[in-house]
């Protein structure tokens, strides 16, 4: 696959994709269990209204001490994505009004944002054409993946 060998090559040349992941729920520790597994990728900073709920998100799905130690774990992800050490914010908390919230942040940071929900939903997010071209949204719903 193109972007396992995109990550291999990002990770020998010592410049992983850092992700701040907000949300360490249910989506959030789906991914979270892929990070030990995916060379190139890194997680330096996990959001989440219950930081301690957080590390054990990780602990869960597979994480060692050292790399939960290495991780940053705050409740304010306005600021996370603010103070820029990530190249992607992989939103992850399912609430659609806190959603567009992190999106804006992550937009106005110059960041790259992946949002994903368990619910339908319909976002409607107000930017210039040059913010939205620089903006990729994943929408995940259950009914737009069913097979019928």
């Amino acid at each position: 696959m193109n972007l396992f060998r995109l990550l291999q090559a990002r990770a020998s040349a010592g410049k992983p994709v850092r992700v701040a992941l907000i949300g360490a729920g249910k989506f959030g520790s789906m991914f979270l269990a892929q990070v030990p597994h995916t060379p190139g990728l890194e997680v330096p900073i996990i959001v989440d209204i219950d930081r301690d709920r957080a590390r054990e998100a990780c602990r869960t799905v597979g994480w060692d001490a050292a790399r939960i130690a290495a991780t940053v774990f705050t409740d304010d992800g306005a600021r996370a994505i603010a103070g820029g050490a990530m190249d992607v914010v992989v939103e992850a908390t399912g609430n659609p009004a806190v959603g567009i919230k992190h999106a804006r942040a992550a937009i106005a940071a110059g960041k790259h944002i992946v949002m994903s929900t368990s619910k339908p939903t319909c976002w409607r997010v107000r930017c210039s054409p040059r913010k939205h071209a620089r903006l990729a949204w994943s929408i995940r719903s259950p009914m737009a993946t069913s097979r019928r």
